[in-house]
């Protein structure tokens, strides 16, 4: 043992106890018993960083604008994306809202010129005009779905479709009725038919909704409001602009727009075997085909995808709603009063009326 000591101290080298190895790049210590010099080496996971400088054993969590990979010893900052008013895509949509709007204003006239014409008021009458308002109201929200967010912005991306398009589908609603009422209840319940058109129920009812469900947004909107939303749980190194809004508060609006649409196609599936050629029913049924087949791919998209581009699939799925009860219902109409004048008089409806009271009479 004397020999061991002196060699040692011959030797000037100071014996060193080693526990552990150091970590590698990336990597925070965590200390494993009760020794300074033993540890286990763990790795810093995405959205942390290690600065062995200042300390070793912790991983430092990154800013909300920053990111990093799992082992990195520095963060970087995230790439912020929205859909800029001079993005292609919102380019094209605005320049279909527009294209809607001249829809809309020539159908107008159309039916304006031709107002007192069976089409015309077999179509709804004054209610057309009113269809056709709403609908171009609705399509302010596309606007609103580009560029950065801001608190007026993300209450103008709902707040005109949701109230809008409630409108439309409550006048649908009355006008599938009505239809039905016009070729089976009028002939069986004549006292209700007189009185819904004395006291105007169309009317009553469209107000009473349009009233309903701007109480239902304005209560809403005041107790959850919605709000400018940095996204940063779906892509860890960007941050998407969005508006957040409360589900749960805007639910009771989208019951109500999801009643009127089931109160319409119910009412129209009533009407399908009115004259083939008297076809207000089913055009409202196609509508409303369309409008469920828009929202089902739109919500399907949404539960994959939540890049920058959902607002312009929200954009797009909101101007598909408003174009399908044109193209489906006034079209159509245009169509017969321009190229097809000898279907637009009143000899016309009278004898498809005339030939299906006989048909359900026998």
């Amino acid at each position: 043992m004397v020999r061991e000591s002196v060699k040692l101290k011959d030797s000037h080298k100071v014996p060193t106890s080693l526990c552990s190895e150091e970590c590698k790049v990336g990597y925070a210590k965590n200390h494993d018993g009760i020794h300074q010099c033993c540890f286990m080496c763990e790795l810093c996971p995405n959205g942390t960083y290690v600065n062995i400088t200042e300390d070793p054993y912790k991983c430092l969590p990154c800013k909300d604008a920053e990111w990093s990979e799992p082992g990195s010893t520095s963060c970087s900052l995230r790439v912020v994306e929205y859909v800029p008013f001079t993005d292609n895509g919102a380019i094209l949509i605005m320049v279909g809202a527009w294209v809607f709007v001249g829809f809309t204003l020539a159908t107008s006239v159309v039916f304006a010129i031709n107002y007192n014409t069976p089409v015309v008021r077999s179509a709804g009458g004054p209610m057309c005009f009113l269809i056709l308002g709403c609908l171009t109201l609705c399509t302010i929200s596309v606007f609103f779905y580009f560029d950065k967010p801001t608190m007026s912005f993300c209450v103008l991306r709902f707040l005109p479709f949701l109230l809008f398009y409630t409108v439309c589908l409550a006048c649908f609603v009355v006008r599938s009725f009505q239809i039905v009422c016009i070729f089976k209840i009028a002939a069986k319940f004549p006292k209700l038919y007189i009185w819904w058109m004395k006291y105007h129920g169309q009317w009553l009812v469209i107000t009473v909704t349009f009233v309903t469900q701007a109480l239902l947004l304005l209560i809403n909107y005041f107790n959850h409001p919605p709000y400018p939303y940095n996204d940063t749980f779906w892509y860890p190194d960007k941050i998407i602009l969005g508006c957040d809004i409360s589900f749960s508060a805007a639910s009771t609006s989208v019951v109500l727009l999801v009643t009127l649409c089931s109160l319409c196609f119910i009412f129209s599936y009533m009407g399908k075997d009115l004259p083939k050629n008297y076809n207000e029913a089913k055009a409202i049924t196609f509508c409303l085909f369309l409008l469920t087949l828009t929202w089902i791919v739109y919500s399907t998209v949404f539960m994959l995808y939540r890049g920058k581009y959902i607002q312009i699939l929200s954009a797009l799925a909101i101007l598909f709603s408003v174009y399908s009860f044109l193209l489906s219902y006034f079209l159509p109409k245009c169509y017969i009063i321009i190229f097809q004048s000898y279907k637009n008089t009143t000899q016309y409806f009278q004898g498809l009326i005339q030939n299906y009271t006989k048909t359900i009479s026998q």
